[in-house]
């Protein structure tokens, strides 16, 4: 791959990460409510549905999946819902952040990890970006693809981590002045209303060709 190619790909995942969208307001929202941890966790599963989109766009999936009108719509309705409901029922519960903290585990469905995964594998932003923009930058002529497959992925998680620890870390930050009294409440309807807005913007993005 010639370093002038892979050097815009570098500035697009970049500015395709840093641009606000489901998985920033996602992440800094989980680190708001539960402290940088749980926005980190929200990142590691943002990165494993990137890898999923990479895999399919690797084995040639990823365009069929971009320009599948209905595969779109069901995967974008589905993860829409999803969070809408999550964020419901966090600002239902919000006043049981002024109970004392036990040892309750947390169902897997409402885990950061999950809900970064979910949110990712619903995200029409990701379908395109994957599915139909990441083959341009391939070299198809080449006799061996799959180190230019590992050095697209890389570059594309590694810039998305990056940036998405940077938005946990200043949410992070922001959320300790909430941690405890009636502050604590606020922060979880917070971040309830972050999961309904992450929601309700993935209902209302379109495919474009």
């Amino acid at each position: 791959m010639p370093l002038e190619l892979w050097l815009a790909y570098v500035a697009i995942c970049f500015l395709f990460a840093a641009t606000p969208g489901p998985a920033v307001i996602l992440t800094a929202g989980q680190a708001i409510a539960r402290g940088f941890k749980a926005g980190f966790g929200v990142i590691l599963g943002t990165q494993l549905g990137n890898l999923v989109y990479f895999t399919l766009s690797a084995a040639g999936l990823g365009a069929i999946l971009a320009t599948s009108e209905t595969a779109f719509l069901t995967i974008k309705y589905a993860g829409a819902f999803y969070l809408i409901y999550l964020g419901i029922r966090t600002i239902i519960n919000a006043r049981k952040a002024l109970e004392p903290v036990t040892d309750q585990k947390v169902p897997v469905w409402s885990h950061p990890f999950m809900q970064g995964l979910l949110n990712q594998l619903a995200n029409p932003k990701s379908i395109l970006f994957w599915g139909a923009m990441f083959p341009q930058f391939v070299d198809y002529r080449a006799e061996n693809l799959l180190p230019q497959f590992a050095i697209l992925a890389v570059t594309g998680i590694t810039a998305d981590i990056i940036i998405l620890s940077s938005y946990a870390g200043l949410a992070a930050r922001g959320g300790k002045f909430m941690a405890s009294g009636p502050l604590a409440v606020w922060r979880e309807r917070l971040s309830g209303g972050a999961l309904i807005v992450v929601g309700g913007a993935l209902s209302l993005m379109k495919r474009t060709t």
